[in-house]
Order: structure tokens, then sequence, then C-alpha cells
């Protein structure tokens, strides 16, 4: 298969990055690269989606590596996992000991391990400047489940129609289960037991998921379901920012720093400071001020407000809230040219710290993996879910459709990405979000 023959079919397997802000992973694959960076780290706790995939698909996952490594002509794949998965590094060991240009990089269990650019860091070495991608210093980094799905598609012509989310938290057996994309939240809770009568729905991580109703449905980027009782002390920490935050801010702040020595951006040399911005809200100067701009390099992993701030601030709400605005105003991350790793921060934070500290012990279990797909009697199929532009629906209300059909299309020479339909059934309606397919 030739490079152009490689990027065309992830394309059209509608192939996004599996967890964070969904990259279409076409745009991702450029020839010559030093390294390819395989995300295992799966640095959120609670969550098990990439350990339960790398564990039953550690295989098909190599060669899609191997694939990547020849068609792109890249030099080096680095597999990130962390080291307390010791069984799982044996394994991979295994597979790849006849590999002489894939290595397993065993991970500490730290908060972010898995963030890109600290991943980037943990595995080579480099550092990515602030305002720039990581194809600048040569590297590509992705998922271990986005890898998967290209081996779906390339050897098994299945393209993106089903998603691994971890089920957890108040629960009787934590699952890792296959949801076909589009199925809403309330059906697959469904399929596990929980222990409390009244609960909050975390998607995705403790530290960068968000408090959703039942009525959400599973996209390509969707990691996790997380089941908590009401009253949490993490569901008190995510409360909408306010005029009373902003108050606590300019009432509490010590300016101790620990935000900013926390911050792994910081560590980057990114002179990312939240501590500034949380200055600049105290003193009541946060029009014109320079100390704005250290926003725009926030990457909202909430460390600062988590598990840094001991005044219970939430430095990380007023640095996104200020970066949204600056955006909307059209101001720009100015790129660095360089960057080097600021070493007199060198302190780390444990995930296990965390999952203490937002009292979350009692449902750090492992999820056991079900090798069944949940069915689906209607599926609300988002036809965006990614960063970059829509696709763009070619069925109408009314018409059949079959299980991997594509239904809206995207444009290979732009970040977007095609949307397969993930059951057999009846187009019900288009929405400027969403096809509705009615199963058959």
């Amino acid at each position: 298969m030739t490079y152009e023959e490689f990027k065309a079919k992830v394309f059209e397997a509608g192939i996004i990055g599996a967890g964070g802000a969904g990259f279409p992973t076409h745009i991702k694959l450029d020839k010559g690269m030093d390294y390819l960076i395989i995300n295992g780290a799966e640095c959120e706790p609670l969550i098990y989606t990439d350990y339960e995939v790398m564990s039953h698909y550690g295989e098909e996952i190599a060669i899609i590596i191997r694939d990547m490594l020849k068609i792109l002509g890249i030099k080096k794949a680095v597999w990130g996992i962390k080291s307390k998965h010791r069984e799982l590094i044996e394994k991979l060991n295994t597979i790849t000991s006849l590999d002489d240009n894939i290595e397993i990089r065993p991970l500490e269990n730290i908060y972010p391990a898995g963030d890109e650019l600290t991943l980037i860091y943990k595995c080579t070495g480099i550092v990515i400047p602030k305002g720039q991608l990581p194809s600048s210093k040569n590297v590509i980094e992705l998922n271990v489940e986005t890898l998967y799905n290209m081996y779906e598609y390339i050897y098994n012509n299945t393209p993106v129609i089903d998603k691994y989310v971890t089920l957890t938290g108040a629960v009787e057996e934590p699952k890792v289960v296959k949801v076909p994309i589009g199925t809403p939240f309330k059906e697959v809770i469904k399929e596990i037991t929980l222990t409390v009568p009244e609960y909050d729905i975390l998607l995705g991580g403790p530290m960068m998921g968000s408090f959703v109703s039942s009525d959400a449905k599973v996209t390509r980027t969707t990691k996790a379901i997380i089941l908590l009782p009401k009253g949490t002390v993490l569901a008190g920490k995510k409360k909408m920012i306010g005029i009373e935050s902003i108050k606590r801010a300019m009432s509490s702040c010590s300016q101790c720093r620990m935000c900013t020595d926390l911050c792994p951006r910081n560590k980057m040399g990114h002179e990312v400071e939240p501590h500034r911005l949380m200055n600049a809200f105290a003193n009541g100067i946060v029009q014109n001020s320079d100390k704005l701009t250290t926003a725009l390099g926030c990457c909202g992993c909430n460390t600062c407000s988590y598990y840094a701030c001991h005044h219970d601030l939430n430095p990380a709400e007023l640095m996104m809230m200020v970066k949204k605005e600056l955006i909307k105003q059209g101001v720009k991350v100015t790129p660095m040219a360089d960057s080097k790793i600021n070493e007199n921060l060198s302190v780390e934070v444990p995930s296990e710290r965390i999952v203490y500290k937002l009292g979350l012990k009692a449902y750090d279990k492992h999820a056991s993996f079900k090798e069944y797909s949940i069915s689906a009697g209607r599926v609300y199929i988002p036809i965006g879910a990614h960063i970059g532009k829509k696709a763009v629906p070619i069925v109408s209300i009314g018409e059949s459709v079959k299980q991997k059909q594509i239904i809206a299309v995207g444009d290979i020479n732009t970040i977007s990405a095609n949307v397969h339909s993930s059951i057999n059934g009846i187009v019900k309606n288009i929405t400027e979000t969403e096809i509705i397919v009615e199963g058959r």
C-alpha cells in the first residue's frame, strides 16, 4: 500500500482520535517522521478502556504500527504504558520482541502522563514548543484505540461504528463494553447494576471530564461513563464558574504558586502561569493585562484546580474562560521558536493521590472486558464530535441504511471526517448536529 492509499483508507474509515479532542487522524499522517508515539498511558484515574484494548488487541495494534513505520517511513515507534501494568508490558514486549524499531516504554503512574506533549517528552526527551504541533519536531502521536480502528478498517473493512467505553463508579461490576456510536447513555447504563439509588453521570475522567445527563450519546471520543453518588466532592468542584468563584479568587488566593509549579505545560517551558491570572483577578486588573495571555497555553488538565490549590479555588476554570474569550476575539498563541524543560519544576503529581483527594478511592476498581457489543434500538450519530469541519449528510429521511454505510462525508483535504451508520435501520431525522437512525 502506498502512502496516499494508506491515508485515503484512514480517511474513508472516519477515524479520529479515540480520546480527547478527536483530531481527524488522516491529517496527522506525515511521511518521514522520526517518531511514532503510541499513547497507552491512560492517565485519568478509574478508566481502563485503553488497557483492555491493548490486552485483547495488542497483536493487531502491533501489526498496524509495523505498517505505519514502513509505509510512512517512520524511524521508530515508542509505546508508552504505565509501569504498574507489568503483565501487559511483558506481553507487548513479547509481541514486539523481533521489532528493533518498536520500543515499549514504561511510564510513571503520574498525571497527566497521557497528555500529548507530556507523553512525547517522557518517551523521547523532545519538548514541543508552545504554539507548535508535534510534527514540527518530526513526531506523530496516536492513541492505541485509534490504531486499532485503523487495523479494523484496513484488514477487516470495518469503519468506526463502535466505541470501547469504561462503565464504572458506584456499580457492582465495572466493565469495558463495546457500544454502537450514537447510543444514549441511559441505554448503556442498563448494562450495569448500580449500588446507589441516585447518581450523577460523569463523561470522561475525574480530572478533565464533565457531568452530563442520561440523554448524552456515545461518540467516537467517549472513553468512560462514570456513575457517582449525588453530592460528591468532584461534583462540587465541577460546578459552572460564576461571580462567586471570581470573588473567592479575589479574597482567598495567597499567590503560593503551587498551581503554576505543578502545571504540566509550565514544566515544558510554555510560560503557563495560573497564579499570575489569579493575581490579575484578585486585583481587578483583568482588562488589557498581559497576564491574561498566559491562559492561551492552558491544556485544561485541572491539576491546578483539583490538586494544587489548598484554598479549593478553580484556576483552571478561570484560565479556560479567559482562553475561550481571547480566541473568540481573534487573539492567538504566539509560537515559541524553541522550548526546554523547566528543571526547577521536577515535582510530579501521583495519580493515586488524585484518587484520594477527590474522594474516589472506593471506585478505583479494575473494569472487566466484555466481548459482546451492546445492542441499540435507536442511535443519534453526531456528524461532528471532533475538531474541525462537520461532515455533510448524504442520506435522506426515510432512507434505509446498513451498518458500516457512509451516511455523511468529510473532506480529505481539510480537518474533517466521514461518518458511518453504527446499526441497520431507517433514517428518522437529520439535524444540524446528528443523524438519527431507528434500528430494524
